[in-house]
């Protein structure tokens, strides 16, 4: 089993660019380059309670945006964020194999945490791996964390992820965070990382993360087609593929990952923009 996985999110985190509506076309391609770049989980995009539409990366069940996975994947896993505030969770149904999401991915601020662990053994009874995504790690103190983690611990659920919301954190942060978290987390816990590139630093701490987790602990790195995502963007997935397999001999198919970019993000950058610049450098810095 691989130690590392990536966790491609360009429907979710991307969708903030386009109003959540790339169009069907481009969901569907994106998809399908995905799968065939052997990338092993594939974010979808939202469960929310509102805001769905043709070709939105928008649902209110999973079974809504099953309809864009192809039939013959078998190697790629699918996720779904949901966000505490905007979504009711009596609308997620029971896991259903034939639909192919396994993953559900629990985001929520500081101030909601309590309510929302409450939630991990409902979503894990309704068959499915769990994801914590705390906004803004940074915004905890080591303490905040270490409740956070006693909380998590007694549930398992499937990742709980280090969410740089920001892009304000440095290789030092990465690492105290981490110790922090792996030192104290069950063990049967994977660990993600999701940053933004306020700093332009995303990539280097994606790869630091692969690096220092080794033989420690399996993880997830979370990246987007061309860093796309709102603001500063994201790590790049074709950036941390190739790191993978030049420097850990993973098979990641670059080749497909361009092809995406080439034909399904490159003409986005028509209609909208990301990346840094100075008004998210100063967002990183503040």
């Amino acid at each position: 089993m691989r130690h590392a996985r990536i966790l491609d999110c360009t429907l979710r985190d991307g969708a903030y660019l386009v109003d959540k509506a790339f169009g069907e076309n481009t969901q569907r391609g994106i998809i399908k380059g995905l799968i065939e770049a052997g990338i092993d989980i594939v974010e979808l995009g939202f469960l929310q309670n509102e805001g769905f539409g043709e070709g939105k990366s928008v649902f209110k069940t999973p079974k809504e945006a099953a309809k864009y996975i192809p039939k013959d994947t078998t190697h790629t896993e699918f996720a779904l964020m949901a966000d505490f505030s905007r979504y009711d969770f009596k609308n997620l149904q029971d896991y259903d194999p034939t639909h192919r999401i396994q993953n559900i991915r629990l985001c929520f601020f500081k101030h909601e945490r309590l309510e929302s662990l409450k939630l991990i053994e409902a979503i894990k009874q309704k068959g499915y791996k769990i994801f914590i995504q705390p906004v803004d790690i940074l915004g905890y103190s080591d303490i905040e964390i270490l409740e956070l983690i006693e909380i998590i611990n007694k549930s398992i659920p499937y990742a709980l992820s280090i969410v740089d919301t920001f892009g304000s954190m440095y290789i030092e942060d990465l690492h105290r965070i981490w110790a922090l978290i792996n030192h104290n987390l069950h063990q049967d816990i994977q660990i993600g990382f999701h940053s933004h590139n306020n700093l332009q630093l995303s990539s280097a701490l994606s790869q630091e993360f692969i690096r220092m987790s080794q033989n420690k602990r399996n993880v997830i790195i979370d990246s987007t087609l061309n860093g796309m995502g709102r603001g500063a963007g994201n790590t790049c997935t074709e950036l941390i593929a190739l790191y993978m397999n030049q420097k850990f001999s993973y098979g990641y198919k670059l080749d497909r990952i361009l092809d995406s970019i080439d034909i399904y993000i490159d003409p986005l950058k028509k209609q909208c923009t990301w990346g840094y610049n100075i008004p998210y450098y100063i967002a990183g810095m503040c």
